[in-house]
């Protein structure tokens, strides 16, 4: 099941995070991000999951 969890911290800032979303697809959700809570992205970095997916894809393609 693909998720977005969006929390707001007390000091009003926003964080999200994807569940379920593998691989760069995960990086079409931060724009949808940025419109629908009118921010912008200060910081972002991959999951544990994305580097496993991108050394898959990697290794298969070299292969």
């Amino acid at each position: 099941m693909k998720r977005i969890v969006v929390t707001v911290a007390e000091d009003g800032t926003v964080s999200a995070e994807t569940l379920g979303i593998t691989g760069a697809k995960c990086l079409d959700y931060v724009a949808v991000l940025e419109e629908l809570l009118a921010a912008q992205t200060v910081h972002s970095e991959y999951t544990r999951e994305f580097s496993t997916v991108q050394n898959r894809q990697v290794q298969h393609d070299g292969l």
